[in-house]
């Protein structure tokens, strides 16, 4: 039999095998979840190598497709800024995305100012008023070639052929709209200027065959009129009736040529004048060539104050303005009936000034501004029923005029591209202003623009 100690060691043995047991079950589970763990780091650490190399590529082909996107819209800035139309986009909500340098240099708005700016804030409306980017956004109904007429601010009158588009996002979601524009100040004034030429043309056709009809049976009155006088005794009564029949044929043969004239198409051979010295040029040879009309008239020319050192220079064709004068001056003489005062006055405007007051009158273009001359006289003025006619052909408030000065003159100016206005002068006389449209000067545009 075994004693207490013997059984009590054999417990103690039995219980340390079982320890053994269980620590061995247990080292060899830490070792597979050490195994296990070991793997799934190292499948980690090849997937975090594989994501990384796809990352790596991803942000190659994203920094590739970043610098194409930067190339594209410098290419796209490039263009937009070279183009002559102007062109503003907008977002969804109407504010400005894009606005380039023609758009700019049109409107008179400084490139960087409207961007991120609301279009109805910051873009002339113009009419009508559904032809531009802002409508096109929110009606979704784009217009394609309309024109429109915009005023700016400092009475400028654009007109401008507008084209707008809706712009779309990637799922083709409108988000946006894009207006496209071109100034037609230019084509206006070549299509005022063909419907003048057609309107003297057709004019001309007319005077032609007039002179032919006319001037023959003239000249048979005017060949026997001058035998009858040849065979009259010097003291028949009847000289006086001859005398009357060969003025009467000289007048309508005069008026005859000078309708040939007013319908004849004048070329315009321009050149740079000195502006004040061509005045004075006009007004010597004037009163040289007049002198038995101009003896009791005091003709002056008054020279710009502002700047005195600087000369107008203006692009006109010298024979041609000095008729328009010439016409311009007699009418004066004789409204004046020879004794009065005669001024001429003339100042280069702002382009904002010559836009504002003479928009209506004369399209200017975005460089131009006008040369506003103005013909003043002492004279009895022009009756309030003929101020709408005094420059239609053979309208004439005068016994023995043929009408046609007045009209000379208005057709010469209207060949330079400006106007003239006739008015009354409160107080008595007439006063005459032409319109002669001019190149800005730098110095003038730099501080105009300095001023906006």
């Amino acid at each position: 039999m075994m004693t207490e100690e013997q059984n009590s060691g054999l417990a103690t043995s039995a219980g340390t095998v079982d320890e053994m047991a269980r620590f061995t079950e247990s080292y060899a589970s830490f070792n597979r979840i050490i195994n296990n763990l070991q793997r799934q780091y190292i499948e980690l650490k090849e997937e975090f190598s594989a994501q990384n190399e796809r990352l790596v590529e991803t942000n190659r082909k994203l920094v590739a497709m970043t610098a194409r996107n930067l190339e594209a819209t410098e290419f796209l800035n490039r263009i937009l800024g070279s183009i002559s139309a102007g062109v503003i986009a907008v977002d969804q909500g109407g504010r400005i995305t894009h606005f380039n340098s023609a758009a700019s240099v049109m409107l008179g708005i400084p490139i960087d100012k409207p961007r991120g700016e609301h279009y109805r804030d910051v873009i002339p409306p113009g009419d009508p008023i559904d032809a531009n980017a802002l409508r096109a956004a929110e009606s979704g109904r784009p217009v394609d070639s309309v024109e429109k007429r915009t005023n700016l601010p400092d009475g400028t009158a654009l007109h401008l052929s507008v084209s707008t588009a809706i712009l779309c996002d990637d799922e083709g979601k409108p988000n946006g709209a894009v207006e496209v524009f071109h100034d037609l100040t230019k084509v206006k004034k070549m299509e005022a200027e063909i419907a003048r030429l057609n309107t003297l043309a057709a004019l001309g056709e007319m005077a032609a065959t007039i002179a032919h009809q006319v001037r023959n049976p003239l000249a048979g009155i005017g060949g026997f009129a001058a035998l009858l006088k040849r065979d009259m005794e010097s003291d028949d009564p009847r000289q006086k009736t001859v005398d009357k029949i060969v003025r009467g044929v000289e007048n309508l043969n005069s008026t005859v040529s000078a309708l040939l004239g007013y319908t004849r198409t004048e070329e315009v051979r321009r050149d740079e004048v000195d502006y004040g010295d061509f005045l004075k040029t006009v007004i010597r040879q004037y009163r040289h060539e007049n002198a038995e009309m101009v003896p009791g008239m005091f003709i002056r020319l008054m020279i710009p104050d502002s700047p005195p050192a600087v000369s107008v220079g203006l692009m006109i064709d010298r024979q041609l303005c000095r008729q328009l004068f010439c016409n311009l001056l007699t009418n004066a003489v004789e409204a004046c009936r020879g004794k009065g005062n005669i001024t001429i006055s003339y100042r280069k405007l702002p382009r904002q000034a010559a836009a504002r007051w003479y928009g209506e009158k004369v399209l200017l273009g975005l460089e131009e501004t006008l040369v506003e001359t103005v013909v003043a006289d002492s004279g009895s003025g022009i009756k309030p029923e003929a101020l709408e006619s005094v420059f239609s052909p053979f309208f004439t408030t005068k016994q023995d005029g043929n009408g046609l000065g007045l009209a000379v003159a208005w057709k010469i100016i209207k060949a330079h591209g400006g106007d003239i206005i006739a008015e009354n002068i409160p107080g008595g006389g007439a006063r005459f202003t032409l319109l002669f449209p001019a190149k800005v000067d730098t110095v003038t545009a730099d501080k105009e623009r300095a001023n906006e």
